[in-house]
């Protein structure tokens, strides 16, 4: 701080840092989080969706995802496996981008498991079922109700998570370095 009281340009530089930070990491905790969540409840799921599934979008979403984003860079002959890793880099990236996201929501001033869950059903209506159909996936109509409630198992558990973080983060003081 300055000699006045107020914060010098530096220190409101590495405060905006930190909590980018903050954001970035409890996102891409949460992505890992919300894994967890939607294996759980796809364990749930009726036989009969899971192979609607498959028939739909082979090796799922993050297979297909894989699959297009190297067509698009010229590979044409990305394995399974390749895809379901690229498509993996993607998700904990999108991860890290919306727990930033809700971070600049708690700065703005909406509380922190609000801004997480405000985050959550945006992701989920964007990415999921409006981007993904777009450019990836099949359209939502064409999967079972099942696999759409998985979805929103899985962003709400993220959002929650994400926010729960942002508010200890807070709670503990984790404003700056």
């Amino acid at each position: 701080r300055s000699k006045k009281g107020s914060t010098t340009k530096g220190q409101n530089m590495s405060r905006g840092a930190w909590r980018l930070g903050i954001g970035a990491a409890s996102g891409y905790c949460s992505s890992r989080l919300m894994d967890q969540a939607t294996s759980w409840y796809r364990q749930h799921q009726s036989e009969a969706s899971k192979r609607r599934e498959e028939e739909l979008a082979p090796g799922g979403a993050p297979t297909l995802i894989g699959k297009k984003l190297g067509s698009i860079v010229g590979h044409d002959d990305v394995t399974d496996d390749e895809a379901a890793k690229i498509g993996l880099f993607v998700h904990r990236s999108l991860g890290v981008a919306w727990g930033i996201a809700a971070a600049a929501l708690v700065r703005g001033g909406i509380r922190p498991v609000q801004a997480g869950i405000i985050l959550g059903a945006a992701v989920f209506l964007v990415v999921d079922e409006g981007a993904n159909a777009a450019f990836f996936t099949p359209p939502p109509q064409a999967y079972p109700i099942e696999s759409h409630l998985r979805g929103v198992v899985g962003h709400l558990a993220y959002g929650v998570s994400v926010g729960a973080m942002l508010s200890m983060a807070q709670w503990f003081g984790a404003r700056r370095p």
